[in-house]
């Protein structure tokens, strides 16, 4: 499939058993990647988002500790601090840890191993996993995380009959640019593009069950009438 955005070709499979498509990405350097500008930009729709979130999280859970893995700027942490969560961040690009840091947030520059360890009561991955080679790897790396009775909250892309639909479509593929509406218009970073039957095969190989929760920040999709349709929301919570 050609790349709008980097101008070059990157096959693309899709799995019908498990409702993934799935690519050999581009050649985005995620440390040195120049994302302060995205994150500055959007500051103030990217906090209400997470505001929004984390008053859904509060149903479920009572005020803890809190991970962000893939935490950019830190605005997930600066709301679940504004809150009363004890938060933390890891993230890969130096320039958004920097100011984070610098921001008085608590951000580790680098990226989760194996070696992970924690007793964190919500473990946050957002928009992260499909950027990432081997998600069930990292599945498991962020599991480890998680106190006993911890949520993990997932989200990606959203991916279900409406969108492989649009997918399909040439005009849709090559020039639309809403990520809602066309699903390969970062091919060449989203290395993995999951649907719900791929997350709850991935939660059953990662030892994770996928709670009865539906949720989107935003009211156009987080609604009976947009689940009628059997159109997803990209948002999971899962439990051990």
């Amino acid at each position: 499939m050609r790349s709008r955005r980097v101008d070059q070709t990157v096959p693309v499979f899709r799995c019908s058993a498990c409702d993934a498509y799935f690519s050999n990405g581009g050649t985005t350097n995620y440390e040195d990647a120049d994302l302060a500008e995205y994150y500055t930009r959007y500051a103030a729709a990217i906090q209400a988002r997470y505001h929004r979130l984390m008053t859904e999280v509060e149903r479920h859970r009572s005020v803890g500790s809190l991970i962000d893995i893939g935490s950019g700027m830190g605005f997930s942490l600066q709301v679940a601090k504004a809150r009363g969560w004890s938060a933390i961040g890891i993230e890969p690009n130096r320039a958004l840890a920097l100011s984070a840091k610098e921001r008085g947030l608590d951000v580790v520059h680098g990226y989760l191993s194996d070696d992970a360890v924690g007793q964190y009561d919500v473990v946050l991955i957002d928009n992260v996993l499909e950027h990432v080679p081997n998600p069930t790897a990292m599945m498991r790396q962020a599991k480890q995380l998680m106190a006993p009775d911890a949520l993990l909250v997932l989200a990606v892309p959203p991916l279900d009959w409406l969108r492989r639909s649009l997918g399909a479509i040439p005009a849709v593929r090559n020039d639309v640019v809403h990520p809602q509406l066309n699903i390969f218009n970062e091919v060449d970073e989203h290395v993995n593009m999951l649907g719900r039957k791929s997350v709850r095969r991935l939660a059953s190989a990662t030892g994770l069950k996928i709670m009865p929760i539906r949720y989107h920040h935003s009211r156009a999709f987080n609604n009976v009438a947009f689940r009628l349709l059997g159109l997803d929301d990209g948002y999971y919570f899962l439990k051990n």
